[in-house]
């Protein structure tokens, strides 16, 4: 039984992955479509509540 080639690539830590996501995402923002600027900015919105400090109750990524 072969396995998926995604099992061999490094495990990188989120502390780290979730910056290096953050930087894409912002780089690619600017010359982002308006129907992907909405998506972009969602997952920005996300990315950058996973990296806040915990606060106590839930996260809202809604945008106002």
């Amino acid at each position: 039984m072969d396995h998926s080639p995604y099992l061999d690539l490094p495990v990188l830590p989120l502390v780290i992955a979730l910056p290096r996501m953050l930087a894409r995402i912002e780089s690619e923002l600017p010359a982002a479509r308006p129907e992907e600027r909405s998506r972009l900015e969602t997952r920005a919105v996300l990315v950058r509540s996973l990296l806040a400090p915990s606060v106590p109750g839930p996260v809202s990524i809604e945008r106002t």
